[in-house]
C-alpha cells in the first residue's frame, strides 16, 4: 500500500514539475528538457527527477546549470499545488538510459547486418 502511494506521488510531482518547467520558467538556457522519471524515497525525502535534453554535450551542461539555479523556484511552485506536511528536496539528474538503449539497439542492429553478409 505504501509503495502505491510512493508511486501515486511520484507520478504527481512529475506531472507538476513538467507543468511548471513548461508555463512557469523563463530560463533560455534550459533548453528543450523532457522530465522522463521521478523517483521517490519512500520517507518522501528526496525525490531525483530523471530529464533529458535535445542536443549535445553543451546543451547538457547549460541544462544541469540551470536547474542549479532554479531548483529552489521549482520546488516552491509545486510544493503549492501538491499540500504534502514536508515536500522532498528536488534532485535534478539527466537520464542516460535513452543513450544506452539507443547504443545497445545499434549494436544489435549492426550485429544482424554483419550475419547478413
Amino acid at each position: 500500500m505504501s509503495e502505491l502511494r510512493v508511486n501515486r506521488l511520484a507520478e504527481q510531482i512529475k506531472k507538476e514539475i513538467t507543468y511548471v518547467l513548461a508555463t512557469k520558467v523563463k530560463n533560455h538556457d534550459l533548453g528543450f528538457v523532457t522530465v522522463t522519471e521521478v523517483a521517490l524515497t519512500g520517507d518522501y525525502s528526496q525525490a531525483k527527477v530523471y530529464y533529458t535534453v535535445l542536443g549535445g554535450e553543451r546543451e547538457k551542461e547549460k541544462t544541469k546549470e540551470s536547474f542549479k539555479k532554479i531548483k529552489g523556484f521549482v520546488k516552491s511552485e509545486v510544493a503549492k499545488k501538491i499540500k504534502i506536511r514536508k515536500f522532498p528536496e528536488l534532485i535534478f539528474e539527466y537520464d542516460k538510459t535513452a543513450e544506452e538503449y539507443a547504443l545497445h539497439i545499434e549494436s544489435l542492429i549492426a550485429s544482424v547486418s554483419q550475419k547478413e553478409e
